[in-house]
Parts: C-alpha cells; structure tokens; sequence
C-alpha cells in the first residue's frame, strides 16, 4: 500500500491546488460494489478496512456508525480514484432518487472513458444499470465523441464516453479509464459558476452558452420535441484550467424539477463529494473564509488509508456538493 501511486505529493513548481485526487461513493453494499468495478472497470482494489473514527467528526455522524471502505484505481494512474464507503446501522437515503437530468443538487455524474462505448453499454446494461438515453455520437468542438449517461445502484450515474477524434492521448486502460470529470446540475448556474471561480479560485476550461439547441435526440435526456426549446449553459472549471481532475457545471433553463442539495451529505446513498490536494490546507482554508464562504468542516487531522495522515477540511457548493480539500503529512 505504501507504494501507491498518488497526486497529493506538490513540488516547487506545482500548483497549489490540483484536479481532484478521488471521488466518493456511498455504496449501500460493498462487496457488490467492488466486484463490479473490478470486474467491469478493470480497476484495481488497492485498499479496503474500516474508516477512521475520526471520519465521523468530519463527516459530522453520530460515532455508533460503523464505516466500511474501500478504495480502486485504474493501474499505473495516480488520480481519478474511487472511494467506496459503506455506512453501517443507519438509516440512508438515496442524494438522487427518481432524479432526471434537470433535477439539480448533489453531484450528478463522473465522467469514464472507454474503447467501444457499445459493448460497455450492453455490459452494464446486463448489471442492470439503464440509460437515460441510448449512446449517441456528436460532435464537440473539435471532438468527435460517442457518450451514453447511464444510472445504476444506490443511484450513481457514469457518463461513459468514446473517442473517434482526435486521436485519446494521456489515457491508459484495459476496460475504463479513471474518472477525469464529474457534473453537477445547477439550480442557479452563475451562482454556482461565481463560486468555483471568485470563492474557490478555481478556472475556465470550457464554457458555452447551451442555446440554439436542435430538436431531436440528445445526451442528456431532454424530450426530443422540447430539446430546442431550452437552453442548457454549461463550463468546465478545474483548479488550474484543465481537464483532467474537472468539474463541470450544467443548467437547463426552461426546464426545472425537484432540487436534491439538501440530501447531499454522509450518509446518504450516492456520488457523495470530491477530494482535491491542497499544498496548505490551513492557509486555503484562511483564504475561502476570507472570502465570505463558510466551512462545512474545519480543518483537522485524520488517518485516511492508504495515503496515512491527512489534513482535511470541507466546504458545500451552492448546489450541496461536499468538496473536501486534502494535505498530505
């Protein structure tokens, strides 16, 4: 374990914020969990026990919980994990239930890409795991893309993309690659967008508009016949502008439903929050508070295997996402 690959060592020249190390999910059965990601994804299980205690501080849980983990990585990547965690004796609900695409709050999808996004498809599909739609081809700037969003247990949704072009360089995997991006569905865009940007400090990667839609068939599951009706802003957002460790935000405007923020925490079943290196926890931490956000969760030290003793602290987006910041020690 102690030679596991990762992301939260910085350098001279690093930034002081990076993409997000992993991702965490609330799993209502672990075992299932981890023998589908390894035996669909390819990924490897690189650490599995019982949470630190201290996690329930954190986390702000009563300390009866038990908590199960485990941890999977796509071999030979040092970012882009999976956390799986497994509340014990304690009633859950699920962030995203009966949710579509323009029902916002909590995180919404994580981003994987694969070989042959159509033999995947059927693969997940005989896990039980359904489409919002069908995978559909298109094209996004200069990409030329096939992508299919698609929702299984305890409500977790991957959008699972293929390549055509240009040519997918940075990605090594057998089955699925690490999880690169992750999407949330807005209630109020530019309020969310103001915050990764002025209060976080994060940057641009991408943005449109989202209007000008065509009627007809669409990722996201808009009824065809109203899909050019709306308009549909969304920006990738990334510590440092990039797109590996991103965040991207989506709103449709003119197309509302229920808002699931308030469900969004420990130990509720889902995509439950990211975690981001940070070079000095306790001075970015000053900083947010600075400028006007407050902490979901002060910074403190904890033992997260298999990285050994962290400084974490958190904070919730507009939208109810858990953002965890962590220091190496």
């Amino acid at each position: 374990m102690s030679r596991l690959k990762h992301n939260l060592n910085f350098s001279a020249q690093d930034p002081d914020i990076k993409g997000f190390q992993e991702i965490v999910f609330s799993v209502s059965n672990l075992d299932r969990a981890i023998t589908f990601y390894k035996n669909i994804f390819g990924w490897q299980l690189v650490h599995q026990g019982a949470g630190s205690n201290d996690l329930k501080t954190l986390w702000h849980l009563d300390p009866s919980i038990d908590i199960e983990e485990a941890l999977l990585i796509n071999p030979e990547d040092k970012t882009g994990f999976l956390r799986l965690v497994r509340f014990n004796t304690i009633e859950q609900e699920q962030i995203r239930s009966g949710t579509q695409v323009w029902d916002s709050g909590g995180v919404f999808d994580v981003n994987v890409r694969v070989k042959d996004i159509n033999s995947m498809y059927k693969k997940l599909q005989m896990e039980g795991w359904n489409g919002y739609t069908d995978p559909i081809r298109f094209t996004f700037g200069n990409f030329d893309v096939s992508e299919v969003l698609i929702k299984g247990p305890d409500g977790i949704t991957f959008a699972i993309m293929q390549r055509f072009n240009p040519p997918l360089e940075g990605f090594k995997f057998e089955k699925a690659s690490r999880i690169f991006n992750s999407t949330t569905i807005c209630n109020d865009y530019k309020k969310t967008q103001d915050f990764f940007i002025n209060k976080l400090g994060f940057k641009l990667y991408y943005e449109t508009e989202g209007a000008n839609r065509s009627h007809g068939p669409n990722v996201i599951g808009v009824p065809p016949s109203i899909n050019g009706d709306i308009t549909v802003p969304v920006c990738i957002l990334h510590p440092n502008g990039e797109n590996d460790g991103s965040l991207e935000l989506l709103e449709t405007v003119g197309l509302k439903g229920k808002n699931c923020a308030h469900l969004a925490q420990p130990p509720n079943l889902g995509i439950l929050m990211y975690r981001f290196p940070v070079r000095n926890a306790d001075a970015y931490a000053a900083r947010l508070v600075e400028n006007g956000i407050t902490l979901n969760s002060e910074v403190q030290s904890l033992t997260v295997e298999p990285y050994g003793q962290l400084k974490i602290f958190s904070v919730l987006s507009p939208d109810g996402v858990w953002i965890e910041f962590i220091q190496s020690l």
